[in-house]
Formats: C-alpha cells, structure tokens, sequence
C-alpha cells in the first residue's frame, strides 16, 4: 500500500506534524515528503526511505526490512534503528538527537559522524569507533568488539562499556582531564 502526500500532509495536520505509520501496511514513502514532528514507521513493510526524505523531528525505523539509508539524510531528533537490517550508515549522516543503533549489523560508523544526543552501540559488530567521533551526550558500548577509544574522540556525558573495555574508558577520562588542565 503506497501512501500520497496529500494522504501524509492530511495525517500530519491533524497530528501536529507528526506522521506514525507504524504497524500498518503501508511499503512505500511519497517523494518530497517533509516532516516537520515524528516519523514513525516500525514494524511496516517499507524498504526504502525517498532520498528526498526531509525529517525535523524523531525517525524510528527499528523492526523494518529497510536495508539501504538515503546519502546525506539529516534528523532534527532521535534516530532509532534498533533491530534492523542495516549493515552501513551513509556518508553525510547528522543526527540532531539520540542514535540508537542496538541490536543492529552495522560494522562501522561513517567517519567524521556527529550526533547531538547519545549514541548506543549495544550488541552491534562495530569493533572500532572512527576518528573525530562527536557524541552530545552518552555513549553506550555494551555488548561489543570495541577494545579501544580514538584520541580525539568526543563524549558530552559519560562512557558505558562491558569490562574488557574498561582501560579505555579509564584511559580516555584521563586524556581529556589533561586536556582540561
């Protein structure tokens, strides 16, 4: 079942700009659509995300068969791809809020990659974060093959990891007291 943009514009005005298709039948997106609240498209049949996709608010896309992200696509809020079948994140990605990334096969992160809010790793195939790493708030390393941090990683809250992890951690903290002093 495809959706129009009259259909989505309609649903967004009577809902405060936000569009929750989720847990229905719809598989396809229109082009130009641009949401200025939420979108939420969980457990739909969508495959693929318009590359025109214009997004102010949250995106959940977690429990779809989506496979391929849109290059540059920018999410004013939270992110959550959680139990997808993502294996890459695009070049260009910016992320206003959380990244929530769990429960994912995603490999590696696009360099330079900035997100606003936290960003969970937990339980991916990510064995090394990229250089130039900006995360707003926390960082989530759970579950992973991460075993050391980058120097010039940055974290606005804390770092959580499983033990193996933890030197890096500590390691990291005294770094950037360092860098304070």
């Amino acid at each position: 079942m495809e959706l129009t943009i009259e259909e989505a514009n309609r649903i967004m005005a009577e809902n405060n700009g936000n569009l929750d298709l989720s847990d229905t039948r719809i598989t396809e997106l229109p082009k130009g659509l641009k949401v200025n609240g939420y979108l939420c498209l969980r457990n739909t049949f969508i495959t693929e995300l318009p590359e025109d996709l214009k997004i102010n608010g949250s995106l959940d896309i977690s429990d779809t068969p989506i496979t391929e992200l849109p290059k540059n696509l920018k999410v004013g809020g939270n992110f959550d791809l959680y139990n997808t079948v993502i294996t890459e994140l695009p070049k260009g990605l910016k992320v206003g809020g959380n990244l929530d990334l769990s429960n994912t096969k995603i490999t590696e992160l696009p360099k330079g990659l900035k997100v606003g809010g936290g960003l969970d790793l937990y339980n991916t195939e990510i064995t090394e974060l990229p250089e130039n790493l900006t995360v707003g708030e926390n960082l989530y390393l759970s579950n992973t093959l991460i075993t050391k941090l980058p120097d010039n990683l940055k974290v606005g809250g804390n770092i959580f990891g499983d033990t193996n992890l933890q030197p890096a951690i500590k390691r990291y903290y005294n770094i950037q007291k360092n860098n304070d002093n």
